[in-house]
């Protein structure tokens, strides 16, 4: 199978400053994602786990170092030209869903559809078949507040998944859900990576990173292992 690489990562730093403070989220990271990877990133909390997974979406950009989606050097590009990136070729699921709470889980679905401007009838059309992919066939009129937690997380990754992107990012997805659902968030992320879906998790879950197809630990913005 030929493999493409997606992001490359290196010697990459990142530094904020907080008053007459620097502080530095990370420190000379490299790492490399090509298609068909499930990369899960582990680390105590404030290790810059969340802070990578950033700079690979091309929501923040390094301080030093290099950070390349699919050839294209992200601190070259403007803000605007990173989020049409993210729109085309990221998939974001986050710890907390995020999901509207006044809209159905198909509408939720159908958001970045509509922001790339995919006609009506199609995005409705996408929404649909990517619901079901997850598993939520019977959930299509229902809104957050009718659905689980772990059904929420599943509208999450089915609306990351909309606009067939290149790579998936999930920032802590398993950890507002009980064990039981972690599980079967696990297994959905398995089954999407075996029909090709590319993933990077950041998490705090042990049992849910051993079943990824790789993992790194970030220690101190440092990859430790």
């Amino acid at each position: 199978m030929n493999r493409t690489r997606i992001v490359v990562v290196n010697r990459a730093t990142r530094d904020y400053r907080r008053g007459q403070t620097v502080v530095r989220a990370l420190r000379g990271i490299s790492v490399t994602v090509e298609t068909g990877d499930f990369l899960a990133v582990t680390g105590p909390s404030g290790s810059g786990k969340t802070t990578l997974l950033h700079l690979l979406a091309g929501v923040d950009v390094a301080t030093a170092g290099e950070v390349r989606f699919l050839g294209r050097d992200l601190a070259e590009m403007t803000v605007e030209a990173r989020a049409a990136l993210r729109l085309r070729e990221v998939g974001l699921v986050f710890q907390r869903f995020h999901l509207l709470p006044m809209l159905t889980a198909l509408e939720n679905v159908e958001l970045p559809l509509a922001a790339a401007r995919v006609p009506r009838g199609e995005r409705r059309d996408r929404a649909t078949a990517v619901l079901e992919r997850v598993g939520l066939a019977d959930r299509l009129r229902h809104r957050p507040a009718e659905l689980s937690g772990g059904q929420c997380q599943r509208v999450a990754i089915a609306r990351a998944l909309a606009n067939r992107p290149a790579l998936v990012l999930a920032d802590e997805p398993t950890g507002e859900l009980d064990r039981a659902a972690s599980r079967r968030v696990l297994e959905l992320f398995r089954d999407l990576n075996a029909t090709g879906t590319t993933l990077v998790v950041a998490t705090h879950d042990l049992e849910f990173a051993a079943g990824a197809r790789r993992r790194i630990e970030v220690v101190d913005g440092r990859i430790a292992r």
